[in-house]
């Protein structure tokens, strides 16, 4: 509950609520809740207006207090007046956010919802029976003392959702949800809702072990489920590890073949080819990606910076690939990023192997573009990866960055 009286408390709350909602809103069951919700963020938004001018009119008022780390009192005035002037900057900007959010709420008010329509669940199973290539059975796994249940539900454009249960054995406890979505135009199948569960489920668990070992912290995907399911996730780490990493759907790859990295790519670069992938499936982003791909330089430069792996392109366990001719296409929109590799069908020099890394050494090593020069590769990778970061540390109480993890 807010206090009205203490900032620090109100605006955690503030945060975690935002948290919630984001959690919750990606599905509505009812499209009319949305209204009462814009009205919400209508006046969440003015309040949010006052605030910034709040916090810009405090560093003005008490700029006589501000001081550089070298108690430099000229210097922490300059940055108190600067911060001052971003807050006003920052509330200019959320003034256009609060008139388009008001718009949206406007023309919201004259939609009149109708019911949504009655789905012949016989029809819809035969449907799917003919997408699976039999009857499409509730699918069922045991992870440790958990058990994941999956079973498809109905399409929400062009991605299939998968309903989903989560219960303890231990306890009796159960949860269930139907916000479970593949990428567009995916095919129907539950084994590879059960991977997905299972890395989230994982990604939950680490979350609530790094809140244990870190005294008031808040770790980014605490929220992802119940406390009793992380909890139980987080002693089911190897099961749940295991469940993520087995996935019969991904394409198999012949032994004795070379891939070599065209391209890596992670931040707003990735997102927009998953958002392609989301929109016009894996085909369209490897045409996509294909771009970057110069032939026998790109050869070249994988050969001098040790890009070429044996057998398959390197993956997470929550990696996905999707293989179109010569090229294989890895991505992760939990880790956001996105991977291009060529075959390679040139006989390895053992001179060349012998400087290599192991395929298992370098998955979250990889270049973040290709070509990459043989001198700048080494840095490339350290500065564009961090390998030593903690995916799952809390961006408000980690003290070395703003890592992020899995997210539904």
């Amino acid at each position: 509950m807010p206090t009205f009286r203490d900032p620090l408390a109100d605006a955690a709350e503030a945060s975690e609520a935002l948290r919630g909602l984001a959690h919750a809103s990606r599905v509505f069951d009812d499209p009319a809740d949305t209204y009462t919700v814009f009205g919400d963020l209508v006046a969440g938004v003015r309040s949010l207006r006052q605030v910034l001018d709040q916090l810009a009119a405090t560093h003005l008022n008490a700029r006589d207090r501000a001081f550089d780390d070298n108690g430099n009192a000229a210097a922490g005035a300059a940055s108190a007046l600067a911060a001052a002037d971003e807050l006003h900057q920052a509330g200019t900007l959320l003034d256009r956010a609060y008139d388009r959010l008001d718009a949206a709420f406007s023309h919201s008010g004259r939609i009149a919802w109708h019911p949504e329509p009655v789905i012949d669940r016989e029809a819809a199973r035969e449907r799917l029976a003919a997408r699976l290539g039999g009857d499409p059975t509730i699918t069922t796994v045991q992870a440790g003392t958990l058990t994941l249940t999956v079973w498809p539900d109905a399409p929400v454009g062009e991605h299939q959702r998968y309903a989903y249960r989560i219960t303890d054995t231990t306890t009796g406890q159960t949860v269930e949800g139907r916000d479970l979505f593949t990428g567009a135009g995916t095919p129907v199948d539950p084994r590879h809702a059960l991977r997905d569960l299972a890395t989230f489920l994982s990604a939950a668990g680490q979350a609530r072990q790094y809140a244990l070992d870190q005294s008031g912290s808040s770790p980014e995907h605490e929220g992802l489920f119940p406390v009793w399911v992380a909890e139980a996730a987080r002693t089911n780490t190897d099961a749940l590890a295991e469940l993520s990493e087995h996935d019969h759907s991904e394409p198999e790859q012949a032994v004795g073949r070379r891939w070599l990295n065209v391209a890596f790519l992670q931040g707003e670069e990735a997102d927009a080819v998953r958002d392609l992938i989301d929109r016009d499936g894996a085909e369209a982003a490897i045409a996509h990606l294909s771009g970057y791909d110069y032939g026998e330089e790109t050869t070249q430069a994988a050969l001098e910076n040790g890009y070429v792996y044996d057998d398959q392109p390197p993956t997470g366990s929550a990696d996905r690939t999707v293989q179109d001719g010569r090229y294989a296409l890895t991505y992760n929109h939990g880790l956001g990023h996105v991977g291009l590799y060529r075959e390679f069908d040139t006989p390895p020099d053992p001179a060349l192997h012998e400087a290599e890394q192991p395929a298992s050494a370098v998955v979250h090593e990889q270049p973040h573009h290709a070509p990459v020069p043989a001198r700048e590769a080494s840095a490339a990778r350290r500065s564009a990866l961090g390998a030593d970061r903690d995916w799952y540390a809390s961006p408000a109480s980690a003290p070395t960055g703003s890592p992020r993890g899995l997210s539904l």
